[in-house]
């Protein structure tokens, strides 16, 4: 299977019919989305594809990507397009295959295909769960399950590689709003031209496809590392830090044991090895934040994809980045959001947490986007943060009061964050709905800022103290101390008053409207 001109992708229409398309038929105006397996095969397709298009058909500057927006490519064009790069991209071959080692040595591990994806788990997890009798995956399935191991390869060991942005990175992608959207708008907002990139020409296939030259190697006998300006940085979409290749002598025909196709060919084995491509430096992807050092002398840290399910006390970051490059948004991000004439989006974020090599939980999530002037976005991104900085010392206090209301010694007692997160979650839609309001704002009266700053102080005030009672006062009559409640509740509703980060918003909204909470 070529993954470049065969049809493996399932595609959906805006009539809701499927139908499994090549990469060359992206830009049909029928396409609404993709369909998979699995959300993180999602993922990772979306990632391909923008890589894909990046590749070999990015734009030369901001004029062609808006042409080529507002008028997707036919299948001749992007046939074209991708002609040079084709015969790179085959799952199965005497050579070079897709994300596979080039050339293995003889000690190797041979295991179940299944062990590709990323929720296998850990050698105990293993241990209890076995594959089917009969197990295999088909050519689409596996060589999604190839990909999504490699743009998010956690550690695994001695001599395992992580991937490129460390295990579990969060990949944020935008997509437009809009029922009517296409497949191509969804990836093509994701593509930067090649003005903004600034790269130097690829000198060899290689430099960018990994695959098609012998894996530099980071075992104990003449290892290396691999850092940004030793490959080509357009590696960062095609990064492969794991040796596998696919047994292709134990393949069959069968019912793919993801997808359920039935009577296809399958595979049922890989074998792999220690010592893959080790990624070091200040190698950044850009399709994810990233924190930088402020000092300059640390190599930048991808944002996890845990970041993906903390609601939106991350929003700033992800979407137009923290003053404090902690974190900056994705590249990809930060350039759509410094230009004119956009369409409207949303930011989607996706990403597994890891404990190492074990998956705790994957997290796919959409964030609202702002269209905002860029003459007001300093005083745009500074109350927005104010705002987050009085969320987070909400959510502090309630946990605070809501232990000292518990126990004797709460200091004695370990976190509950589900008291935290039940305030981020239920406070969710007024963030937003201020976000709305301070968008709409110009920033030039500042009464108009205390009116909104009013709105969020009050309504916050009253979900952390409802908060707090539904907490306290849900647990066993016997158990609990009215004394020790009643002291809480005023020290909470003190703290609501007179934070440190609450206090500046008070003072703006008291010289208009001379309220206290």
């Amino acid at each position: 299977m070529n993954l470049v001109s065969d049809r493996w992708l399932c595609c959906v229409s805006f009539e809701g019919e499927k139908e499994c398309i090549s990469p060359i038929g992206l830009g049909g105006a029928q396409w609404r989305d993709i369909r998979s397996a699995r959300p993180d095969f999602r993922g990772a397709l979306y990632q391909f594809l923008i890589g894909l298009l990046q590749t070999a058909y990015a734009p030369e500057d901001l004029d062609e990507w808006r042409e080529r927006f507002a008028n997707p490519p036919d299948t001749e064009i992007l046939s074209a397009a991708f002609a040079t790069w084709q015969d790179a991209f085959h799952l199965e071959s005497d050579g070079p295959a897709f994300m596979q080692d080039l050339a293995l040595p003889q000690e190797v591990n041979q295991l179940p295909v299944l062990e590709l994806l990323i929720d296998a788990g850990s050698a105990s997890n293993l241990y209890f769960n076995k594959p089917i009798q009969n197990h295999g995956l088909c050519e689409s399935c596996c060589a999604q399950a190839l990909l999504t191991l490699q743009l998010n390869a956690p550690s695994g060991g001695r001599g395992v590689r992580t991937s490129l942005r460390g295990g579990g990175p969060l990949t944020s992608l935008l997509l437009p709003v809009g029922e009517n959207a296409t497949l191509w708008q969804k990836l093509w907002l994701n593509v930067l031209p090649q003005d903004v990139l600034d790269q130097p020409p690829i000198k060899t296939p290689s430099d960018v496809l990994p695959w098609l030259a012998a894996t530099r190697t980071s075992d104990d006998k003449g290892g290396q590392e691999t850092p940004p300006e030793s490959v080509h940085p357009l590696q960062a979409y095609w990064s492969m830090p794991r040796r596998i290749r696919l047994d292709i002598s134990t393949a069959h025909h069968g019912d793919c044991s993801l997808c359920g196709a039935s009577d296809v060919r399958l595979f049922r084995h890989y074998y792999t090895r220690h010592g893959g491509t080790n990624y070091t430096g200040a190698w950044t992807h850009p399709l994810t934040p990233y924190c930088l050092d402020s000092n300059g002398k640390k190599p930048p840290i991808s944002i996890k994809g845990r970041q993906a399910g903390r609601g939106y006390r991350d929003w700033l970051g992800l979407v137009l980045g923290n003053d404090d490059h902690q974190p900056d948004a994705a590249k990809v991000v930060a350039h759509f959001t410094a230009k004119l004439n956009k369409p409207a989006v949303r930011l989607w974020c996706f990403g597994y947490d890891m404990s190492n090599m074990k998956a705790l939980c994957w997290y796919d999530s959409t964030l609202p986007v702002h269209a905002i002037p860029a003459d007001i976005q300093r005083a745009f991104t500074k109350s927005v943060k104010q705002i987050l900085d009085s969320a987070n010392d909400m959510a502090t206090v309630l946990h605070k009061q809501v232990k000292a209301a518990w126990f004797r010694r709460p200091g004695d007692v370990g976190a509950e964050p589900a008291v935290q997160q039940s305030f981020w979650q239920g406070s969710e839609v007024t963030f937003y709905r201020v976000l709305n309001e301070l968008s709409a704002l110009d920033f030039e009266r500042e009464a108009d800022l205390a009116l909104v700053y009013r709105s969020w102080l009050l309504d916050t005030r009253r979900q952390v103290l409802e908060l707090f009672d539904h907490w306290v006062l849900s647990g066993p009559v016997e158990d609990m101390d009215l004394q020790r409640v009643v002291k809480a509740r005023a020290d909470l509703a003190k703290d609501l008053n007179s934070g440190k980060s609450v206090k500046p918003l008070w003072k703006i909204v008291n010289q208009y409207h001379k309220e206290q909470a």
